[in-house]
């Protein structure tokens, strides 16, 4: 019988891509509590992560194929986050989780707002979430989405590099390039000539896009400016160093505001201070740029 190394590299690079490349399948699931066991068993982790355990080899092998996917600016996580008025949980479905590696090009989190949805799809049943849900939703305070979000983020970069670390003594660094939040249109119960159709949505009218956007805007914003300062001489303390190069905001992929160098320290982002006057979120820029958004 042949082996896996019986084959030529070139073969077991090719298979290694196919593993690395298997699509996955969109997954919904409602995140109640947000926990590290609960953050680390939905992660998407392929088959692949057998082949790490069969003998040093194709460890080296493989690990060297997701090198290269990252060197060539690859190694994009995909996912999306659904709130929901009213409810106390939200959705969460991975798009597109490449591979586990230290160095993550990019991470896109879409965000999807849902308003006006019944409690109960019986008729004697319907009720509907109050306007004060929806403002403690997209306002900011500790049950906001922007904080279930930021603490939602915080425990999966713990998760990641928490898996990284096993069995590799050597790791301590997880480094993102860049992180975007992408905000979506809100959308509502599709609106039928029988009247509303609960099981079909559709975007809610522009006047109250641009009303809830810019809330949640500001919200995000909000959030981010409060991350405290962390010394960048004081790096060598955190163990493993989990940094992010670019926090971005947008909108419908339009980029609308950034910030630079943030870390996690313990469960708090921080945004790295080199000793200048910090300035964290002040250069949030406002100049409306078009990017394409791909997992």
């Amino acid at each position: 019988m042949v082996g896996l190394l019986d084959l030529p590299l070139e073969l077991r690079n090719l298979i290694y891509d196919i593993l690395l490349y298997e699509p996955l399948e969109p997954r919904p699931r409602g995140v109640l509590t947000i926990y590290e066991r609960g953050v680390k068993d939905y992660l998407p982790l392929q088959c692949y992560r057998g082949l790490l355990r069969v003998n040093h080899q194709i460890y080296r092998e493989f690990k060297e194929a997701i090198r290269h996917l990252s060197s060539s600016k690859q190694i994009n996580y995909l996912l999306d986050f659904a709130f929901i008025h009213g409810r106390p949980f939200f959705s969460l479905t991975w798009i597109h989780f490449p591979a586990l590696s230290p160095l993550i090009n990019s991470i896109t989190i879409n965000i999807d707002l849902k308003v006006r949805d019944p409690f109960s799809s019986r008729v004697e049943n319907r009720y509907f979430p109050s306007e004060w849900e929806l403002d403690e939703l997209l306002e900011d305070n500790p049950k906001s989405f922007a904080s279930q979000l930021f603490d939602y983020a915080a425990i999966l970069l713990k998760s990641l590099a928490g898996l990284l670390s096993y069995g590799d003594p050597g790791f301590n660094l997880l480094y993102i390039e860049a992180m975007t939040l992408n905000l979506r249109r809100p959308t509502c119960p599709y609106e039928s000539r029988d009247g509303p159709n609960y099981s079909r949505r559709q975007p809610v009218a522009e006047a109250e896009a641009k009303a809830l956007g810019q809330t949640m805007r500001e919200t995000l914003k909000d959030n981010a400016k409060g991350f405290s300062p962390f010394a960048a001489t004081d790096c060598f303390k955190l163990s493993p160093l989990i940094q992010i190069g670019a926090l971005k905001f947008a909108s419908e992929g339009q980029l609308w505001g950034e910030g630079h160098n943030m870390v996690l320290a313990g469960d708090d982002f921080r945004w790295l201070h080199y000793g200048l006057p910090l300035r964290r979120l002040s250069h949030l820029v406002n100049d409306v740029q078009t990017f394409e958004m791909r997992p």
